[in-house]
C-alpha cells in the first residue's frame, strides 16, 4: 500500500469524489477518487494538496483521499 501526494483539480460533493493530479505526473488527472467522509467538503477546494491511499492493489478504483492541507 502506497501513499501518494497530489493536488485537487475538482471536487463533487454528491458522490464525495475528486479529480486528483498526482505530484510528478504529467498533466493527467485521476477522476472519481473517493474522498474520506472525515474531510469536510469545504476543505476540498481546487489546488489544495492531498494524500491519496492507493489501497492494496494499486488500482485507481481503490484510491482514497485521506488528508488535505494548504
Amino acid at each position: 500500500m502506497a501513499v501518494l501526494r497530489g493536488s485537487i483539480v475538482s471536487f463533487d460533493s454528491t458522490p464525495f469524489t475528486a479529480s486528483i493530479r498526482l505530484d510528478g505526473s504529467a498533466p493527467q488527472t485521476i477522476d472519481s477518487v473517493t474522498v474520506s467522509r472525515a474531510i469536510a467538503s469545504g476543505e476540498m477546494t481546487a489546488g489544495r494538496k492531498v494524500l491519496v491511499d492507493t489501497g492494496d492493489h494499486n488500482h485507481p478504483a481503490d484510491f482514497v483521499v485521506t488528508a488535505v492541507w494548504p
